[in-house]
């Protein structure tokens, strides 16, 4: 859980304004489809982005490559090692951390950081 809400927290505080330029940088074709009466709706707004973003040669190629990763997935074949490896460190410090954290506390607290 902590890991999934530092993720989602990380995403809100660089990811979001990331698209937001791209947003910026498109806007008359951003919003083309956009109503007027919705022009400030941020989700129609990112909706409308990512019907664009799906058409780019880029989102095409990450289309592949998740297709390539789902395949190694079933036949057991893909190699994490490479995956987000910066990440992958925070999240198993945070996750050692709380297990240590609640140990600590085991008397009080039992079992219940499972």
């Amino acid at each position: 859980m902590e890991a999934l809400n530092a993720y989602g927290d990380w995403v809100s505080s660089f990811v979001l304004h990331i698209a937001f330029q791209w947003i910026e940088e498109h806007k008359p074709e951003v919003y083309a489809s956009v109503p007027e009466e919705l022009k400030d709706d941020v989700g129609v707004a990112i909706a409308a982005a990512f019907k664009l973003v799906k058409e780019l040669p880029a989102y095409q190629r990450g289309m592949e490559k998740r297709a390539a990763y789902e395949a190694e997935m079933a036949s057991g074949t893909y190699d994490s090692s490479k995956t987000n490896p910066v990440w992958t460190g925070l999240v198993k410090k945070v996750r050692t951390s709380t297990e240590e954290a609640f140990t600590e506390q085991a008397s009080l607290l039992g079992d219940t950081e499972k």
